[in-house]
């Protein structure tokens, strides 16, 4: 089955690269991009069929992503419907794009929201999930199935999508924006900026890794090592004083609030 991509940036780059690394056949990935440098630069780098013919992908896929950015989607979605090809199943990473409002464009058409993250590259992302209603259950499976092996995906009601794509979406971005401020901390009490760099991202993968081990609460296990009184305590009592839950709350809300102001 050929999988054509309209758009192969940073997100559409990504699924790429995780289907690749789980043995997707190079030859049934096709890519529509914006120059001939991009395009050379992808067959070269990945091996797939790329250039600047949307058309032919359109044409040629069996399935196909949307994953360009939202001001480009209208023009994609138009170029779509010109070409006339029989309905297929539509994956639309587009922010502000519902399923809704591309079949306003191509009503015969199966769309599939996703929303996944970079970290899917590595096997290790989220894939949020949200179907237009007409949606066949085996086409759900199957689009479902071609991201096993690539993190863990979740199918998402449409009133949450915003909020799943602010924790997941845009939450590597927070998690690396911590780890620059924990590794800056460390380097402010006189490490080297290598070594407190090292520490803090080890850290961070050990404790992520002790979270999906055992299963508990981050709350708890957070208080299993904060002993009363000592100096790790000494720190979380700064967290709560600066609130640091609040400073969170308001990074979620803001992105929210951004994707819901895009999508008008």
């Amino acid at each position: 089955m050929k999988i054509g991509f309209i758009g192969a940036g940073e997100m559409g780059g990504a699924i790429i690269r995780g289907l690749l690394s789980k043995g997707y056949p190079k030859e049934d990935i096709l890519a529509g991009v914006h120059t001939a440098e991009s395009a050379a630069r992808l067959q070269a780098e990945l091996g797939i069929t790329a250039g600047t013919d949307n058309v032919r992908v359109i044409r040629e896929a069996n399935w196909l992503f949307l994953a360009v950015k939202p001001a480009q989607v209208a023009a994609v979605l138009q170029q779509i419907a010109a070409c006339g090809t029989p309905a297929k199943p539509l994956i639309s990473m587009a922010l502000g794009w519902s399923v809704e409002k591309i079949q306003q464009v191509l009503p015969s058409w199966p769309v599939i929201r996703i929303m996944p993250n970079t970290p899917l590259a590595l096997g290790e992302g989220v894939t949020l999930f949200h179907f237009a209603q007409e949606t066949p259950k085996r086409t759900r499976r199957e689009v479902m199935a071609l991201f096993d092996g690539l993190g863990k995906t979740f199918e998402i009601s449409l009133p949450l999508f915003d909020a799943a794509t602010a924790v997941s979406g845009s939450g590597p971005a927070f998690v690396y924006a911590f780890v620059d401020a924990f590794a800056k901390a460390g380097a402010a009490q006189g490490l080297p900026e290598e070594q407190s760099a090292a520490l803090a991202l080890q850290t961070v993968i050990g404790a992520a890794k002790m979270l999906e081990s055992t299963g508990l609460p981050a709350a708890e296990l957070a208080q299993k090592v904060a002993t009363p009184g000592g100096c790790t305590a000494a720190g979380m009592d700064v967290m709560r004083t600066s609130d640091m839950q609040k400073i969170l709350t308001d990074t979620i809300a803001a992105t929210v609030n951004k994707a819901k102001a895009v999508a008008k």
